[in-house]
């Protein structure tokens, strides 16, 4: 691999000077949601986790959007391999954002809120864990330069499994419920979404490097 070819390689949007605003973001929208719980009122934990989920996904899809505008057309397969790995990257750590930000919600709107529900605190371990392991696995991912991105159909498998707890939710009335769970079901609910969007922008991102024929399989 020459030295030409790995210079020529610029990469998008970097995630990293957005991390502050995102965390920033997150926070607000963490005490919006407890104010709400609080006070009883459902539209504001709805309206700030969704404002959440916004910012969540147009981030990812101007972080993806360049890769997707070039469709393959890179000056080498280097460069093709390595704005696939910067962009499935910074999927990685949006998901885990977005999982930590489901947990810090649950743990706090159920610990400073008259709000009660028993499995608060099991599925917001249960998120915790989940941005921890996308955490690390991001940090590898961007400190060895041999680790490959997942294989593609982790991807389809993980957005499939939101999805269907999405249509769950829906199908099921869970939304409308009258009982302490309704806080967390507004976690559950904008998270997938966020989840679920991040899932495509990453599958449509590697489908066209492969496509394009920069990259010899689901995996960089």
């Amino acid at each position: 691999m020459s030295t030409h070819s790995q210079s020529s390689y610029t990469p998008g949007i970097s995630l990293r000077p957005l991390l502050p605003w995102l965390l920033l973001a997150a926070a607000l929208s963490i005490t919006m949601m407890v104010l709400g719980a609080g006070r009883g009122d459902r539209f504001l934990p709805a309206i700030a986790a969704g404002l959440l989920v916004a910012l969540v996904v147009g981030t990812g899809l101007g972080i993806n959007a360049p890769v997707w505008a070039r469709n393959g057309t890179f000056s080498s397969r280097y460069a093709g391999l390595e704005a696939v790995r910067e962009a499935v990257r910074c999927n990685i750590w949006l998901a885990a954002l977005v999982y930590a930000w489901g947990a810090s919600a649950l743990y706090a709107v159920y610990s400073l809120s008259d709000l009660t529900w028993r499995h608060a605190f099991q599925y917001g371990t249960g998120a915790a864990v989940f941005a921890a392991c996308l955490a690390l696995y991001g940090m590898r991912l961007g400190r060895i330069r041999s680790l490959p991105v997942p294989p593609i159909y982790l991807t389809y498998l993980h957005g499939f499994a939101v999805a269907a707890g999405l249509v769950y939710m829906v199908g099921t009335g869970k939304l409308a419920t009258l009982k302490g769970d309704w806080a967390a079901n507004e976690v559950f609910l904008w998270g997938g979404i966020a989840i679920f969007a991040l899932c495509v922008m990453s599958a449509v991102t590697q489908t066209r490097i492969i496509r394009s024929g920069t990259a010899g399989g689901a995996s960089p």
